[in-house]
């Protein structure tokens, strides 16, 4: 058998007999892209619309055409396609000035420059979810002798059957649908809009090229007819990418910017493609994509020894305050209000029981790191003179990441701390890796400070006025921010993080003084780091695969209700509504369930608790009450919760329920009346209450909608 055969138009590669990937060609040998990709027959994409890399230079180099070498074969089918690239010199350049216009670069040469692209090819495979995977590996290799280069896209479509129509995506992100049902009439984004009616205006993104692992799931999954198709990193790199399928399109449009350190000798970390054959129904494909999500995130830890973190029970605070005679008050439950310094001491003896008696495992309060507002909160603008400077920004503003004296410092810290412990509550707190331009400490090291393009302070889309992103990678911020965690754990006692805006301002920046380089490795060792300390578990505004999502929703209920400031109506609460499993490893923010029946809202929960989820779906009052089921449902979950930790999911068939297998021992939550589908030598049904009040369950076992079963095999 040829390993090529040519056609006017194209060379097509065989990587293997089942693997067959379509190189387009014009006139002289120029390269058009990647067409059709087959694996056993399948089409894997619209090979009329080409897949091609794209890529620049921060001086102002775009290289727009380029013209195939040859094609070297390796054994076992790995394949390098040598690219001479053509380079042609544009006006404006990447860098901007203080103004954040465009540089314009008067002395790069007017001639076309030459280097070269390898496209590495390599044949995959792969078990997973019982089944058989097969595929390839792609990445790309830059290099050049004068220029470089800091970030590689590669721009094309993915589609199983060459059409996106009949297939569903399964995408899991803070600000896209989970499910996404493939048709020309509908739209399917990937990016944060300002409002849903703004899709497609220049202004009207809030952000659009979204980190992998932050904003959006760090993996591709769909299915259909054809079987299923699964795109993972197995080495993970920072990634920033669209995906989107126009109304009118039968395309699902997927662009992936890898960003690397500026350099002459650039690679993009390979990605596999792979195909499993179909057809697969709806249930055994969210199946595979819960396996092929623990792989990925897997794969993203592993480097970094960080162990996943299971959803627990929570809630945010409730509070009222007032200023009298230039001093904070704040009442924390009903007739108890306290100076902030006594806060803690109000919260450890008065919300913490509360907090207990609805079934909260994990708690963090309003912000009591050193911030701006602790420093400085109580000053005017006037207090500056009138052309004086900000002198407050919000509690983002960090000064440093310690117990600040306003909030009793580490003494009120450590009684609060102990006191969660006490009542079975998990103590954390707020946490980010930026500070505020007022930090003492940037007037010691400002070169800890991530520059922008156009030079100044990168602010994360804030403003440098208010928040200041720092750059992990700079040994001297790392062991200072780590060294105040290990002081907050070892003198006032902490068990989680929670990881404010951990998209944009942890994984987005990247520090153009520095080699362009960005926090994706330097936040996995820190993460790493904080484990060794001894606390555990992490939460993050966002996607991520170091620790749980959670992030807010709001219940649009059908539109019925007008999007508000911060979710804009790009992360509606319905979409997760009857796609619970998709929420795995979530903690939803619901917002504004007014409206929803009770036993909506009891059913949405058990779902969401089912496939480790869960929400926090009512604003506690001062009161800091639950309502009945909710409290129900918070204890049950701590009962279910250990069954659950490294098992393996099923989701069954017809939307009975989910369930869970581990070491001989099942779970299983039921959605509705079933009989037991296999026998099992000892059934019972679990409590609110502790384990070994389980109500054993004698033959014929009937499992009861609302309830979870626990079974020996």
């Amino acid at each position: 058998m040829k390993q090529q055969r040519k056609t006017p138009d194209a060379v097509i590669l065989k990587l293997n007999p089942a693997i067959e990937i379509q190189l387009l060609l014009g006139p002289n040998k120029a390269w058009l892209g990647i067409g059709a990709v087959t694996v056993g027959g399948v089409p894997l994409r619209d090979g009329s619309f080409p897949l091609l890399p794209r890529l620049d230079t921060p001086e102002g180099y775009q290289y727009d055409h380029a013209f195939l070498e040859g094609v070297e074969r390796g054994r076992g089918g790995e394949t390098r396609v040598v690219l001479r690239l053509i380079g042609t010199p544009g006006l404006r350049q990447e860098y901007m000035d203080e103004y954040e216009q465009a540089l314009v670069n008067v002395g790069l040469p007017r001639e076309p420059i030459e280097d070269r692209l390898v496209l590495e090819l390599k044949p995959a495979s792969l078990k997973l979810g019982g089944r058989d995977w097969t595929g390839f590996s792609h990445a790309l290799r830059f290099t050049s002798t004068k220029r470089k280069v800091h970030r590689l896209v590669m721009d094309g479509s993915w589609e199983l059957g060459g059409s996106i129509v009949g297939n569903t995506v399964l995408s899991q992100g803070q600000c896209n649908m989970p499910v996404y049902k493939g048709a020309k009439n509908t739209v399917f984004t990937s990016v944060c809009l300002k409002t849903l009616e703004q899709y497609g205006r220049p202004q009207g993104f809030s952000y659009q090229l979204a980190p992998r692992g932050g904003l959006i799931q760090a993996f591709d999954f769909q299915y259909g007819k054809a079987g299923a198709l699964f795109q993972y990193w197995p080495k993970f790199q920072p990634v920033s990418s669209v995906i989107e399928s126009m109304k009118g399109s039968t395309r699902l449009r997927v662009l992936d910017e890898y960003r690397v350190e500026l350099s002459a000798r650039a690679s993009t970390t390979p990605q596999q493609v792979l195909f499993t054959p179909g057809p697969v129904a709806d249930a055994a494909a969210r199946d595979l994509w819960w396996e092929a999500r623990e792989l990925a995130y897997g794969c993203i830890r592993k480097p970094f020894n960080v162990a996943p973190t299971p959803v627990m029970p929570e809630i945010r605070p409730s509070y009222t305050t007032r200023v009298v005679d230039g001093a904070v008050k704040m009442t924390v439950v009903p007739g108890v209000e306290a100076d902030t310094r006594e806060v803690p001491y109000a919260i450890g003896d008065h919300l913490f029981p509360r907090l207990a008696k609805a079934g909260i495992r994990r708690f963090f309060p309003e912000p009591m790191s050193e911030s701006d507002l602790t420093v400085d909160g109580l000053r005017r603008k006037a207090d500056a003179g009138i052309h004086g400077d900000l002198c407050c920004g919000s509690i983002c503003a960090t000064h440093r990441m310690l117990p600040s004296e306003f909030w009793g410092g580490m003494k009120a810290w450590r009684y609060m701390a102990d006191k969660a412990r006490l009542h079975g509550i998990e103590m954390g707190t707020w946490f980010s890796t930026v500070l505020s331009p007022r930090a003492a400490i940037l007037r010691e090291h400002p070169e800890w400070r991530m520059r922008a393009v156009n030079s100044l302070t990168w602010s994360g889309g804030y403003g440098v006025s208010s928040i200041v992103t720092m750059d992990l990678n700079h040994p001297g911020y790392f062991d200072w921010l780590l060294g105040d965690i290990r002081r907050w754990k070892e003198e006032g006692g902490l068990d989680y993080l929670f990881t404010d805006s951990w998209a944009n301002l942890n994984m987005l920046a990247y520090n153009c003084a520095e080699r362009m380089r960005g926090n994706l490795a330097a936040l996995g060792r820190l993460y790493g780091e904080f484990q060794k300390l001894g606390i555990k578990a992490f939460s993050f505004e966002g996607i991520s695969p170091f620790g749980i999502g959670d992030f807010g929703v709001i219940d649009l209920q059908g539109s019925r209700q007008a999007a508000i400031q911060g979710v804009v109506g790009q992360n509606d609460l319905g979409w997760w509504m009857g796609n619970e499993d998709m929420a795995i490893d979530i903690c939803l923010g619901a917002d504004r369930t007014q409206g929803r029946a009770p036993a909506v809202l009891e059913t949405m929960l058990f779902r969401l608790m089912a496939s480790r989820s869960g929400a926090i779906i009512h604003r506690f009052n001062l009161e800091h009450e639950l309502p009945d089921w909710h409290v129900r449902l918070n204890r049950l979950y701590m009962q279910a919760l250990p069954g659950m930790i490294g098992a393996r999911r099923t989701v069954l068939p017809g939307g009975a329920g989910v369930r869970w297998d581990k070491d001989g021992h099942a779970l299983i939550w039921a959605f509705r009346d079933m009989p037991l589908a296999a026998p099992a030598r000892h059934v019972e049904q679990l409590t609110e209450t502790e384990a070994r009040d389980a109500v054993v369950m004698s033959a014929p076992v009937i499992l009861q909608t609302g309830n979870v079963y626990r079974m020996k095999q």
